[in-house]
């Protein structure tokens, strides 16, 4: 398992629009990271590769055949 950072990141480029700060404080910019969904709206689509670059997977592939769950992360 791999530490936390000792030193902070990069400084915001002088030039940029919005700071961190802005964007984490906005709740405009926050809604914008979680969908708003009520249950039993119907999932977004998708369509992405396979791992092994040998195909894709759709979620109209598994329409009523059983539950999908996408779980994005990062795991270093």
């Amino acid at each position: 398992m791999s530490s936390p950072p000792t030193e902070p990141g990069p400084p915001t480029p002088a030039d940029s629009p919005l700071r961190l700060g802005d964007v984490m404080s906005s709740p405009f910019y926050g809604n914008l990271m979680a969908p708003e969904v009520e249950p039993g709206d119907p999932a977004y689509g998708f369509d992405l590769p396979l791992l092994d670059g040998a195909g894709r997977v759709r979620l109209e592939d598994f329409a009523g055949e059983r539950p999908v769950a996408l779980v994005f992360g990062s795991y270093t």
